[in-house]
């Protein structure tokens, strides 16, 4: 399991992402509560799924062996869950493909969303705004 506090290699990339995605909510919404921003901006497509390759691969092949992770957080379940759902269908489409390679091209792939809690988008918002 991921080490709270840890810092991953797309953090950056992440967090300059999410803070265009509140900024375009910003300039288009005008005048509404700010924790409607916060809620709008994580739920804005993002480029990739935001977990590195092998730790989703970990909890994929977890997951297709009937672990259902429900002690993980709602919003880390949905994505891994959407993940999975990917990984499947990679898999169903090439045969004979790894769950590795199948869930780093799921883990590559656009996100519908960034899945952060609207609390977790703004901590991240507040601590690299600029």
């Amino acid at each position: 399991m991921k080490k709270k506090g840890a810092v991953s290699d797309f953090t950056k990339q992440r967090n300059e992402e999410l803070k265009s995605a509140f900024k375009a909510q910003l300039y288009l919404l005008g005048t509404i509560p700010t924790e409607e921003l916060f809620t709008r901006a994580a739920k804005m497509p993002a480029s990739r799924f935001w977990v590195s390759e092998r730790r989703a691969a970990e909890v994929i092949s977890k997951m297709l062996k009937g672990d259902m992770m429900f002690g993980m957080n709602r919003k880390k379940r949905e994505m891994y869950i959407e993940i999975l759902i990917r990984v499947r269908e990679e898999m169903r489409r090439e045969p004979g493909i790894t769950v590795t390679e199948a869930t780093f091209r799921a883990v590559n792939s656009p996100a519908p969303e960034f899945y952060l809690t609207p609390k977790s988008a703004r901590v991240i918002i507040y601590r690299i705004r600029g």
